[in-house]
């Protein structure tokens, strides 16, 4: 299937750099805007020129009328004229009536999906887009200091990963852990808007890899007080020693804190014990085949239905974090172990 973005520039000014994001991933982008302009940075130009000239990006006409429905409607129009009938559309936008051109799209027999940004205040524009996690936050999840560790490494590499499956062999290769906890990691670095997924693609977002790279987790650490070091040494227990009422949920987070070591340890009885529902549900999941839900909601409704006794919202946290699914804002994507089930 053939895809392509139908960028809206309405209250949404592009720049070279999104241009050059979205022409590694698709290869073509379709841009309107029912204003009829748009400001663009003179010394891009040149560069923004020779994308209209390759056919790589197409400005799309909108009559310049007072009903918004047929601005779009003409835009279908287009659309229905420039494309196959199995070209499925990325639409990204800011304004709220976008969901009319949506529904016309829907009915003209286009598959289409919706992306909708949310624009930024101009007092929010003059702030930081981006907060690193709390020093506590460092100093209580282990998993965050890899992430740490791992950016170190990126900005130190030539070229980075540019696939979903490379980038969880380089996190297994440089941080020496197990494919489990390599595919959390890379839901990490998605959740935390350090890297960027289309489809099996990934991209990373330079300023906010900049800012890991910036940050002194040395100096966090060292801000631990001894006495805490030595309570959380005492509070390790054999599995004997965990209670047997513990929670399912309590365990998974105890699995997603422990390092590769404890992992090489750990024999399958203990894994099972761990994960046993959540890797039910991945099963579950996996015999779906294409037929997997798009929507969240959707999502959490159909494992509501099926493990009615379990904390599914806690569940499919889970599943975020360590990778098996992502969220992009609009749809569910799953992981590779999903799809291959």
């Amino acid at each position: 299937m053939n895809k392509v973005v139908l960028l809206d520039l309405e209250q949404n000014p592009p720049t070279a750099d999104l241009f050059r994001e979205l022409l590694r991933h698709y290869p073509m982008v379709y841009l309107f805007n029912c204003q009829g302009r748009f400001e663009y940075a003179l010394d891009d130009l040149t560069e923004f020129s020779s994308w209209l000239s390759s056919g790589q990006i197409v400005v799309l006409d909108v009559p310049k009328t007072a009903h918004k429905e047929y601005e779009y409607a003409v835009l279908v129009g287009q659309l229905l004229a420039l494309l196959e009938s199995d070209t499925r559309i990325e639409v990204i936008s800011v304004i709220p009536s976008i969901d009319m051109l949506m529904q016309l799209l829907e009915a003209a027999g286009l598959f289409a999906s919706l992306i909708l940004l949310e624009k930024e205040s101009p007092v929010a524009q003059t702030k930081s887009k981006y907060q690193l996690p709390s020093a506590k936050a460092f100093q209580d999840k282990p998993a965050l200091q890899l992430v740490k560790k791992y950016c170190d490494a990126l900005g130190k590499m030539a070229g980075k990963p540019a696939t979903l499956e490379g980038l969880k062999n380089s996190l297994s290769n440089i941080l020496q852990v197990m494919p489990d906890k390599a595919q959390q990691l890379v839901g990490m670095l998605i959740n935390l808007k350090i890297v960027k997924r289309y489809d099996e693609q990934v991209s990373y977002r330079k300023k906010v890899l900049k800012q890991w790279l910036q940050f002194k987790l040395d100096d966090v650490l060292q801000e631990v007080p001894q006495d805490a070091v030595a309570n959380a040494a005492s509070a390790v227990v054999t599995e004997k020693e965990i209670p047997q009422h513990r929670s399912l949920q309590d365990l998974l987070q105890q699995q997603r804190d422990t390092t590769a070591q404890d992992l090489l340890k750990k024999s399958p009885q203990d894994f099972a014990k761990i994960d046993e529902l959540q890797w039910e549900m991945v099963q579950q999941l996996g015999r779906l085949k294409s037929e997997k839900p798009k929507d969240i909601f959707e999502l959490r409704d159909l494992l509501e239905k099926i493990y009615p006794q379990a904390d599914i919202k806690r569940l499919l946290k889970e599943l975020l974090e360590k990778g098996y699914i992502y969220w992009n804002g609009h749809e569910v994507l799953y992981s590779h172990e999903l799809l291959l089930q």
